[in-house]
């Protein structure tokens, strides 16, 4: 078993904050990354240093992670491919599979289980995972440079045809980002797929808590209703957005009269009363 302390990680992302986030995580456990913002910057990146796994998005452009994993298997290579992608589709899967992929995650990526893909990885092949012990690395950054962060977001999100200019991230009080969302109504039938929503939603499943009381929230645009009621839920308190509904010219809809009426009551309760032995 080999106990090079050296061992190196690609990692293959073409948004940025996506790309700083695989990469802190990655870091944290003691590993040296190499970033790469498609797949052409990724082989040069293989050319010059000895990677041991890659982490490839799989829509990057204007060279993907399949046209990645294709050069790697085409110049015998033999390093592992741990695939990270928004749409986890049968075709994917399969294309994946026949390229000898060893493992496709879907975003937004579980921080623990990537590391424990990671290590698994590399003890199949001889070394010993985690070889450094080194302090977690922080990005600390300040509310405007969160909010360019959301704005390049926001950008990507048209450029990859996957919705509108719409996007957020959640932050904790030290500034370090732990959630990023963007609009997904053109790549998901998904009315709640809110990038504020999908943001929260990233924030709660990478920190394993519903209670973000602790963080702050950045958008592209003030929050919808349906995002603010979420965003109170989770008990955030101070939220920055960049335009207003005035800046975007859109016409303010009247929302739908809706009728509520209480039936069945006794038969709900049920469900909440204790159940008798």
């Amino acid at each position: 078993m080999s106990d090079d302390p050296f061992i190196s990680i690609l990692v293959a992302e073409d948004n940025d904050v996506n790309r700083q986030l695989l990469t802190g995580i990655i870091e944290a456990r003691g590993y040296k990354v190499w970033g790469a913002i498609d797949g052409s910057s990724a082989m040069k990146v293989l050319a010059e240093r000895q990677i041991h796994v890659a982490v490839v998005d799989v829509n990057m452009t204007p060279t993907g992670g399949i046209e990645l994993a294709r050069h790697i298997i085409s110049n015998k290579l033999n390093i592992p491919i741990i695939m990270v992608t928004g749409d986890q589709t049968s075709d994917l899967l399969i294309e994946a599979s026949s390229l000898g992929v060893a493992l496709v995650l879907q975003k937004p990526v579980d921080p623990e289980k990537l590391i424990k893909s990671i290590n698994h990885i590399l003890k199949r092949r001889g070394y010993n995972p985690a070889p450094l012990a080194v302090e977690e690395r922080e990005t600390k950054l300040d509310p405007e440079e969160l909010m360019s962060r959301v704005i390049s977001l926001a950008a990507d999100n048209v450029r990859k045809g996957r919705g509108r200019p719409f996007a957020a991230l959640v932050a904790d009080e030290n500034g370090k980002i732990i959630g990023t969302g963007a609009n997904g109504h053109a790549s998901r039938f998904d009315p709640m797929a809110h990038a504020e929503v999908m943001a929260i939603r990233n924030a709660a499943e990478s920190t394993g808590k519903s209670d973000l009381s602790n963080c702050t929230l950045y958008g592209s645009s003030r929050p919808t209703k349906l995002a603010a009621a979420l965003i109170e839920s989770v008990g955030i308190t101070k939220v920055y957005f960049g335009l207003d509904q005035d800046d975007l010219q859109q016409p303010k809809m009247q929302p739908p009269q809706v009728e509520y009426e209480q039936i069945c009551r006794e038969k709900a309760l049920e469900l909440f009363r204790p159940t008798q032995k």
